[in-house]
């Protein structure tokens, strides 16, 4: 043993000299390990039994391995594994490499890349860093499913040549077809897909996506072709022109241009949508719809940034037609908008907006000229500033809104000038802390063209408007209780004068005014300050807490009856309705409880029960909405309905369903439902989406939508309602399992 070690050792300094001294031309070491090394008569090196090349960051392992000095050349007769410089493993039954390397030939080749992807070829030629692989199957897939008596991936791209070019990081197919469990579903002659170790971006054709829909006994089909453009390494273009044809749609063609660029401080994006038809081949006008969506953010410096977005359309529901799952889609208009912000400019927590803003309608039975423009809109709040324990804060806002044609209830164009000094004083006596605030309101507004008794007023108002509160609150906790819960019963009084809001202002600002826990406590309930709340008034509330348990109750009481909160918002006859919700926690079940009582009336007008719950399959969420009126002595169900979605865990690492609805318990009908299966795995996926949505209207039939999409690794995703599969020829390549010893390359 101990001379069989010797005279491998032997042999290996021995090939290292001789190797070094008589090749001085190659730059780095190349060494050979076997049990047996001899010579030819040609001075060609024969290694024979665990024989193994290291050279350049390259390992290569076979039982026999003949290396030529002269030629640079090594020869594989018998089966062999490689690992290069990329860590790529190559396994092939013979192979030849020269040049150091670079050029060569491997037969019954097998690649396993960096990314786990795998190449199977009957013959692979390499020539520097591209190599040409014949009858070449690419697959990214580790997992496999049994067809017939072997194994294959789930899907794999089959070509009769494929080029892998490590320099631009692309795969050139010829006769290109991709099967998918071994069914053959798609075919093109030339086929150009990024390589699997590519991580920067190029330009080049994205995967097309073809959709095909019914509509009765007609089908319309949709094709799109997108086209990337890496304009450099900061700005990206997708051109995507989609043709339509058939059916239920006119020929017509779109165009769709999505641009994101990178600026110093910030970020631009566009978005635009073009439509022309092959129709009117009369008209003069080819574009026939369109919409541009922008965005725009930048840090002007360390205290300023600047924001724009717009959004724009040739015709009302345009976006919701052509891009159903964007935001804007379920917006009642569209804005455009362009805002100066700035922060901790004289002090930590001192802000200003400067903003101007139009909208564009989004419902067809409302007039663009109606919609406000706001030039501008300005607010200033100078942050918190304590004196002799009292925080100071000030407001300053103005803004100029105006329309083309006035409403019944807006002006033409308002003006307002509003400045607001905000007063707080906190203190503890004894075991209560109380809270003095006060709220000082100036303000000056000029309207023009407001409906006042049938006739257009132009007026200026000028008014000043003092609100005052006093907080009690006094938290304690209950002695030797097991369930450490904490009591704070909360006090507040509210002086304000008792002028009414002036009918020659327009409310801009201020269109949510109920009564709920949000503004309970605000001195000001209305959102805004173009109405200002009158009330004279004592609030009440009650909390119950500890770490599972939360729970409290909340009303108003008003001492005078001229309040701005009327009966249907939650205030009438000086009692406002009782607002209270419960929070329940332990592990991973969370409840909550919501109702307002109406007790003038002696009924719950809104109660509302939601559960969330976790276990090892999954994700269960309920939700319960109950709404009612009363009209005279009689209670109507205005809304009554149960929300509902359940979402399984991962089942064997890569499957989940979803199920969900929306049931309405006073008619008795799904409004909504839909299942959703989702798989994906290292190299496929697949989600299936459908939904119902139901209409109480005769004139309406329940809608249908059925969404399917694929996605294929390193290729891209597909989505149709209906997949058109073509059938072909079967090519039987088998796909065994790859077992790579890598303690054999350390």
């Amino acid at each position: 043993m101990i001379k069989k070690i010797e005279k491998e050792i032997f042999n290996i300094v021995f090939i290292f000299f001789f190797l070094f001294y008589t090749n001085t031309q190659n730059a780095s070491e190349l060494l050979i390990y076997a049990d047996n090394i001899s010579y030819d008569i040609n001075e060609n090196i024969i290694a024979r039994g665990n024989a193994k090349i290291i050279y350049d960051n390259k390992i290569i392992i076979s039982d026999l391995i003949i290396y030529s000095k002269l030629n640079d050349e090594v020869t594989l007769p018998t089966d062999f594994s490689l690992k290069d410089e990329r860590n790529n493993y190559y396994y092939g039954t013979s192979g030849n490499f020269k040049n150091n390397f670079k050029s060569g030939i491997i037969n019954d080749v097998k690649i396993q890349l960096e990314d786990g992807s795998r190449i199977v070829g009957s013959k692979i030629k390499r020539d520097g860093n591209i190599d040409v692989i014949t009858k070449a199957v690419y697959s990214p897939c580790n997992s496999k499913i049994k067809i017939g008596n072997f194994l294959c991936p789930i899907w794999q791209l089959e070509g009769e040549k494929m080029l892998h070019d490590y320099d631009s990081l692309f795969l050139y197919q010829k006769h290109s077809k991709m099967r998918v469990m071994n069914l053959p579903v798609f075919y093109t002659p030339y086929l150009v897909t990024p390589s699997p170790l590519r991580k920067d971006r190029k330009s080049g054709f994205l995967t097309p996506s073809i959709n095909l829909n019914f509509f009765d006994t007609k089908v319309s089909q949709s094709t799109s072709f997108p086209y990337y453009f890496n304009i450099s390494t900061d700005k990206e273009l997708t051109f995507t022109p989609t043709f339509n044809y058939g059916g239920g749609v006119d020929s017509s063609q779109r165009f769709n241009f999505d641009y994101n660029q990178l600026i110093s401080g910030g970020e631009f994006s566009s978005y635009l949508t073009l439509d022309s038809t092959f129709e009117n081949t009369n008209s003069d006008k080819w574009l026939k719809e369109g919409s541009l969506i922008t965005k725009y953010k930048k840090n002007i410096n360390e205290k300023y940034n600047f924001e724009f977005e717009s959004a724009l359309q040739t015709s009302k529901n345009y976006i919701q037609q052509t891009n159903p799952n964007d935001d804007l889609s379920y917006s009642s208009s569209l804005k455009s908008s362009a805002t100066v912000s700035g922060y901790n400019l004289r002090k930590l927590d001192d802000k200003v907006t400067i903003n101007v803003t139009s909208y564009q309608s989004n419902q067809n039975n409302e007039d663009n000229k109606t919609i406000p423009t706001i030039l501008p809109y300005i607010k200033y709040n100078s942050g918190i500033t304590n004196t002799d324990n009292y925080d100071i804060n000030h407001y300053f806002e103005t803004y100029n809104i105006f329309r083309d044609k006035p409403t019944s209830i807006h002006s033409k164009q308002q003006r307002k000038i509003s400045y607001k000094l905000s007063t707080k004083k906190e203190f503890i006596n004894y075991f209560t802390k109380i809270n003095l605030k006060s709220e000082f309101y100036n303000q000056y507004f000029s309207v023009e063209d407001k409906q006042i008794d049938n006739k257009n007023v132009k007026s200026d108002y000028i008014r000043s408007f003092p609100i005052f509160s006093a907080d009690f609150e006094t938290p304690f906790k209950t002695k030797k209780s097991k369930f450490n819960l904490v009591y704070t019963p909360k006090l507040q009084f509210v002086i304000s004068p008792g002028q009414s809001n002036s009918n020659k202002l327009s409310n801009e600002d201020s269109s949510v005014n109920t009564y709920n826990i949000e503004n309970n406590s605000n001195l000001n309930r209305y959102s805004g300050s173009d109405k200002l709340d009158n009330s004279k008034r004592v609030n009440f509330s009650f909390q119950i807490e500890n770490e599972n348990i939360a729970a409290a109750l909340w009303q108003s009481y008003e001492f005078t009856n001229n309040s701005n909160f009327h009966y249907s918002q939650g205030n009438e006859n000086h009692l406002s309705d009782l607002i209270g919700e419960l929070n329940l926690s332990k592990n991973k079940l969370k409840s909550d409880y919501g109702f307002r009582f109406d007790p003038h009336h002696n009924y719950i007008k809104t109660q509302n029960l939601g559960l969330n719950y976790e276990n090892k399959f999954g994700f269960y969420k309920f939700s319960y909405l109950d709404q009612k009126s009363k009209t005279e002595d009689v209670i109507t169900s205005d809304n009554e309905t149960l929300n509902y979605r359940i979402d399984t865990k991962k089942i064997n690492k890569y499957s989940k369903f979803s199920y969900f609805g929306l049931y309405d318990l006073k008619n008795e009908m799904n409004k909504e439902s839909g299942i959703s299966y989702s798989y994906f795995d290292e190299c496929f996926g697949i989600n299936i989406d459908f939904k119902r949505n139901s209409y109480m209207e005769d004139n309406l039939k329940p809608q249908d939508i059925l969404t399917i999409m694929f996605s294929f690794k390193n290729v891209g995703s597909y989505r149709s309602t209906n997949l058109a599969v073509s059938e072909q020829d079967k090519q039987d390549i088998k796909w065994e399992d790859i077992n790579i010893d890598n303690d054999l390359f350390n």
